[in-house]
């Protein structure tokens, strides 16, 4: 049975000034989702990159809640979630899960937001639950196999391997690049360094994150087989929104997405890299803004005929 509940506490390196959103959690079979529901309106359910969690969304969250209702999840075992760990199914357990969480919520007619490490498992549930979208936001991810692409293969050996989960794992290294020298204008403040760094104090969420890791080279096959899946989604309209830094983008990511998915809007951030809304947090939810607004105006004129 699945229980929605909110749950109060918040942990004590969370600085509510840094993210002043009430915690909800979702308790599934096997796993507990912490999720925030901001706001009211057409639904935008946002799913972050690693190693951020929905913290990542702050800056779009408190802008948009006003005119959306804004759903900001964490993958399971990261952030404030909490899940059991299979060494290399982290995408398709992530897929599951994220079903099992928009079923829970009976989450309808929503946009889907998805950034880095979180699209092959958001756009895997999206296949799967079609008829609750009503459009796709594509952020610096991909949804196939990264180690055909000669650019990307040392990479994806790279990240996947013994010798770098030894220090992901063993020093959190990923965190604390991340929350040293993630963002590419500015700095993070001490509450954003604690914030991102915070959940990562548990050696389980460390596993978790190199875990998607190295899915990215062992589950290879199913995301061939999710590309070959995106046919189901090619009639949404989607914003591809893109910092023009970002190694995906290099690496010719959009060009691939404008062929899966042919409706679609390129928002390009040219001061922005891997993560964009805390890169360029303004320029990033204005664009988002823009084209969910632009996606419910034609639904308004017919309301109002």
């Amino acid at each position: 049975m699945t229980v929605v509940l909110s749950y109060p506490a918040r942990p004590p390196w969370l600085d509510p000034a840094a993210f002043p959103f009430h915690s909800r959690f979702c308790d599934l079979d096997d796993a507990r989702m912490h999720y925030v529901d901001e706001g009211r309106g057409p639904t935008l359910l946002l799913v972050h990159g690693s190693p951020m969690w929905s913290f990542m969304y702050r800056h779009a969250i408190a802008t948009l809640r006003s005119r959306f209702r804004c759903i900001a999840v964490d993958l399971p075992g990261l952030g404030l979630s909490t899940a059991p760990l299979r060494r290399g199914h982290a995408h398709e357990d992530a897929a599951l899960r994220l079903t099992d969480f928009v079923r829970a919520l009976d989450l309808k007619d929503m946009v889907l937001a998805v950034h880095a490490t979180a699209g092959p498992a958001a756009l895997a549930m999206a296949v799967g639950e079609t008829p609750r979208l009503r459009g796709l936001v594509i952020s610096n991810t991909f949804a196939w196999p990264l180690d055909g692409d000669p650019r990307l293969a040392f990479f994806v050996r790279l990240v996947s391997s013994r010798l770098f989960a030894l220090f992901n794992v063993g020093l959190n290294a990923l965190a604390h690049v991340t929350a040293r020298i993630g963002r590419r204008n500015g700095r993070f403040d001490p509450a954003e360094r604690e914030a991102i760094l915070g959940p990562y104090r548990d050696r389980q969420a460390r596993r978790h994150l190199q875990n998607l890791l190295y899915g990215v080279r062992v589950e290879r096959e199913r995301f061939a087989a999710l590309e070959r899946e995106l046919s189901g989604l090619a009639h949404l309209p989607t914003l591809l929104l893109y910092g023009a830094h970002d190694n995906g983008y290099r690496a010719g990511f959009v060009d691939r997405w404008r062929s899966l998915l042919p409706d679609h809007r390129l928002a390009l951030l040219p001061e922005a890299g891997h993560f964009p809304f805390e890169d360029a947090p303004e320029e990033a939810t204005a664009a988002l803004g823009r084209w969910l607004d632009e996606l419910e105006r034609p639904r308004s004129h017919t309301a109002g005929r």
